[in-house]
């Protein structure tokens, strides 16, 4: 019963989960002709997109009902009063089509309109269901109310119902995507969602994209930064891509997700050959009875039907036990889950799961009842009376079936524990992998100054203080500044660079980052030298990772790099590379190391070079002693230069690293428990088969003893036919493991899915569990009795 409710409730929480991030409907209206708008340059991978390029697609693209653009980002949000407290927010900047076309109806006011999309037009704000409970107090009237984000006042046209998280649950505000009243293309910042047209398909929009694109350069010829529209297209040749929304965010984790239902699955495979073994035993033992109510003129069919009845009793209770399991699962994930898993607030266990449980629970009676009624309707009945007479329960062929069922009790037991191991091997392999910069006694946070106080150089002002002050605290070793932190939250812009010798062509991400910053996370220096102090750099000079040299310019060790030119295509400007650092890994630790260019924290003397000062910036911190002691220092820093700007985002380096590896860490918890269930399940398995042939050769034992066999010869016996259920389920587990190889290959880091000594592990466990499994019944065959085992002849 327990083994039973166990395999339902995995799979039946797998199943919730599978459900509720893969399969579920996103929550809007036809929510299957939603897509995501995506633009590939070849050998760059994805780019974002300029804000004016829905405006192209929506005056010409014949296949979509609707298009918008978003972007999500941070924001300093407060309400006006006696004593303002700014509090850094996630805030969504969407163009006014977004709402209408994704069919979201606020829960209080209305939506964007053109107006505010215009630089000159009204500044207006929408707020989520929890930001107008907290900061508002649910008030009525917030429509028409004002709150300040960035120092900007902007004015509350709506309220967003509980149940909308466009893109994120995360957003608290949703601002207008502001778009320039001119030609000029603007930031290519947005990510795009249209609405497919009743009836087409996302290959044919992606067709009509791409005969679509080459209009953004009438309607808006000139990029913000210099030059003209027609030359970027020409240059970079981008590529619409359109790609079902659902799918899009759910790609990462979905092979994930299958492998882990698919373990879910092997799980109540094995607890259904549990329970199957032990009815197997029960119709065994009850043959005799069976064959009394035959003779006396009971149809098989209605002796069968006596199995039926106790299947579905067993069934229904052990799916009964298991919603509560699964409940509890799925609250567990929910709370404790990793953070960059899609749509996990949105899991439950709903009408869906319940009829899967219900589902599983049918099939389990159904398997439960096949068993022994099959063996009750191919019995004989004179043998059956037969054995009863003399106290038999079965004979050799029934035992087969039994041996044959554990077998494959043990072959599953393998596949599922090999898959645990590598991915065991994988999590020891990037754990044990450097990440190219120290994270030791390294402590991170973020500040975001408000664009209408800051302009470029009072930011890089602020910034330059802030880090003379904190390098001056006496726990402080170094400490810098950067728009984004290895492995941390946020993405670096990607900027298509040209090598000016060779012409070689390479977008690569750009991180903004002051003279300290490579000091703090001991990233080497290889080549060259670092960014001087800010204020003497000229905004021109650039430092490339050893990757970076690698890409441009073919040069390995990244020695040849320095004093070389490279400039930003399509037409300028220049810069000249000052110094080559070691490689870090900054999506996780099991993505290779991406090529960077490394930007100085300046307002530039050149006014053809593109100002490098942000607002939203992360201070990073070496420093001896404890975090705790060291976090209100910097707080009482940040606050002496600008009371308004808020601190959030505190965390040490070694927990961003933590973090990196959560989605693996919940992988292998749950990959360990399904091979230890089923290395459990496979061991009770074996411990029946085998105590049940012990039972049946008692006599044969007894007689071996008499005639002179020792104990040991004995259990030995015993053992060798435990080990050959063992060998024969290492083989057809072999099998399982071979076919799961090209799902596996996906989440292995640092070892292949072939991997011997892993393989070798994996069979070691299941002989030892098997050795274990066999013991009790070896060491009763050898304890047997001669005389008493006569007396039963």
């Amino acid at each position: 019963m327990l083994a039973l409710a166990l395999g339902i409730g995995a799979a039946g929480a797998m199943f919730a989960v599978v459900y509720g991030v893969l399969l579920a409907p996103l929550p809007y209206p036809d929510a299957d002709r939603l897509v995501d708008l995506g633009l590939r340059t070849p050998g760059n991978g994805d780019s974002p997109q300029p804000l004016a390029l829905h405006l192209t697609y929506a005056r010409h693209a014949r296949t979509l009902d609707g298009v918008g653009f978003h972007r999500t980002g941070s924001a300093n949000v407060w309400t006006e009063g006696d004593d303002p407290v700014a509090q850094s927010v996630v805030v969504t900047w969407v163009s006014a089509s977004v709402l209408p076309l994704l069919r979201a109806t606020p829960l209080l006011g209305r939506g964007f309109d053109a107006e505010e999309e215009l630089r000159s037009g009204p500044e207006a704000a929408i707020l989520s269901e929890a930001e107008w409970r907290t900061r508002f107090g649910a008030a009525p009237d917030v429509i028409g109310g004002t709150v300040m984000v960035n120092s900007v006042r902007r004015t509350i046209v709506g309220v967003m119902p509980a149940g909308f998280a466009f893109p994120t649950p995360a957003t608290r505000l949703w601002l207008p995507a502001k778009r320039n009243d001119d030609a000029h293309l603007g930031d290519f910042a947005y990510s795009g969602v249209a609405r497919l047209a009743p009836g087409v398909t996302a290959a044919q929009a992606q067709r009509d994209l791409a005969d679509v694109l080459p209009a953004v350069a009438q309607a808006f010829p000139r990029l913000d930064a210099g030059g003209s529209t027609a030359a970027w297209l020409a240059d970079t040749a981008p590529v619409p891509v359109v790609v079902p929304l659902r799918e899009h965010v759910t790609a990462d984790i979905a092979p994930t997700l299958w492998m882990l239902a698919a373990a879910a699955g092997l799980v109540l495979l094995v607890a259904w050959a549990n329970v199957a073994n032990l009815l197997l035993l029960r119709a065994d033992a009850r043959q005799p009875e069976f064959a009394v109510r035959a003779a006396l003129g009971a149809g098989r069919l209605r002796n069968a039907a006596a199995f039926l009845a106790e299947a579905v009793l067993l069934g229904a209770t052990a799916g009964a036990l298991a919603l509560p399991l699964i409940h509890a699962a799925i609250a567990a994930l929910v709370a404790f889950g990793p953070a960059d898993v899609p749509r996990l607030a949105e899991l439950g266990v709903g009408v869906p799961t319940a009829a899967f449980v219900a589902l599983l629970a049918t099939a389990s009676a159904a398997v439960c009842a096949a068993v022994p009624a099959g063996r009750l309707l191919h019995a004989d009945r004179l043998s059956a009376l037969r054995d009863g007479a003399r106290g038999a329960s079965a004979g050799t062929p029934r035992l087969r079936l039994r041996a044959a069922i554990t077998a494959l009790q043990m072959a599953v037991a393998l596949a599922v524990t090999t898959g645990s191991i590598l991915l065991l091997r994988t999590a020891h392999a990037l754990y044990a992998q450097h990440p190219g910069f120290d994270t030791a006694q390294v402590t991170t946070l973020r500040t975001q100054l408000p664009f209408a106080r800051y302009d470029d150089a009072a930011s890089v002002a602020f910034y330059a203080r802030l880090a003379e002050r904190v390098r001056a605290l006496p726990s402080v070793r170094s400490a810098g500044v950067a728009m984004k932190v290895p492995l941390g939250r946020g993405e670096m812009p990607e900027e298509t660079f040209r090598a000016d010798a060779s012409g070689r062509r390479r977008s690569l991400p750009v991180n903004i980052v002051d003279d300290g910053y490579f000091s703090a996370l001991s990233i080497p220096l290889l080549a060259g030298r670092g960014f001087r102090p800010l204020d003497a750099e000229r905004g021109t000079d650039v430092v490339i990772s050893r990757r970076a040299a690698q890409a441009l310019f073919d040069d390995a060790d990244g020695t040849a790099s320095v004093g070389r030119r490279l400039t930003l295509a399509p037409a300028g400007p220049a810069y000249t590379v000052i110094g080559v650092v070691g490689d870090v890994r900054d999506r996780d630790l099991a993505t290779a190391p991406e090529p960077v260019l490394y930007r100085p924290l300046v307002v530039p003397g050149a006014p053809d070079v593109e100002p490098a000062a942000r607002r939203n910036m992360a201070l990073v911190v070496h420093a001896s002693g404890a975090p705790d002691a060291l976090v209100p220092a910097l707080r009482q820093i940040v606050r002496e230069l600008d009371p308004t700007v808020p601190v959030y985002g505190v965390e040490t380096l070694d927990a961003v690293l933590r973090a990196s590896t959560a989605r693996l860490s919940l992988v292998l918890a749950l990959a360990a428990v399904a091979a230890g269930v089923t290395l459990l399940l496979g061991a009770v398995g074996l411990y029946g088969v085998m105590s049940y042939m012990v039972a049946l050769r008692t006599r044969e034992f007894g007689i071996r003893a008499a005639l002179g066999a020792t104990p040991r010869t004995i259990a030995r016996q015993v053992a060798a036919h435990a080990l050959a259920l063992t060998v024969a389920g290492i083989a057809v587990g072999s099998l399982l493991h071979a076919a799961a190889v090209p799902f596996l290959r996906a989440l292995l880091y640092g070892v292949t899915a072939g991997d011997p000594p892993t393989l070798a592990a994996a069979v070691a466990v299941l002989l030892a569990t098997a050795a274990v499994a066999s013991w009790l019944p070896a060491r009763r065959a050898a304890r047997v009795a001669p005389a008493a085992a006569l007396r039963s002849l």
